[in-house]
C-alpha cells in the first residue's frame, strides 16, 4: 500500500559534505542528501550522536551555514528545521553548489 504525503515544501536531493556544529559539544559529519526551503535531511553521520531539540550548525565547505534545531535523529540519520526559511535564490545557490561538487568529484572519461 502506497501512502501520499502532502508536503508544504518541495524537497531537493543534494549530495554535500557538511559539518554539524554543536555548542559546547564535539562537532559531527555528514551528507546533506535533502533540503527544502524549512528544512534538511543528513545521513551518514560520523563523530557522535544527535538528539532532539540540539541546535545545530551546517557548514558546508564552501563556507555556506545553516542554523537549525535537529528534529528526529536514528540510524545516523537526521533531520534539521531551519531556524531561518530559505528564500528561493539561497536554496538554488546550494543545490548549484552540491551539483558542482558531485560533477567535479565524479571520474571524467575520454579525452
Amino acid at each position: 500500500m502506497s501512502v501520499l504525503t502532502i508536503r508544504t515544501y518541495r524537497r531537493y536531493a543534494t549530495r554535500l559534505p557538511v559539518g554539524l556544529r554543536r555548542a559546547g559539544r564535539k562537532s559531527v559529519r555528514g551528507l546533506l542528501i535533502e533540503l527544502s526551503q524549512q528544512g534538511a535531511r543528513i545521513s551518514n553521520i560520523e563523530g557522535g550522536t544527535l538528539e532532539p531539540g540540539d541546535p545545530v550548525v551546517l557548514a558546508a565547505q564552501s563556507g555556506a551555514r545553516l542554523s537549525g534545531t535537529i528534529r528526529w535523529a536514528h540510524d545516523n540519520v537526521a533531520g534539521v528545521r531551519l531556524d531561518q526559511p530559505l528564500h528561493l535564490p539561497e536554496l538554488r545557490e546550494l543545490l548549484d553548489l552540491s551539483r558542482r561538487e558531485q560533477s567535479a568529484s565524479e571520474p571524467r572519461y575520454g579525452t
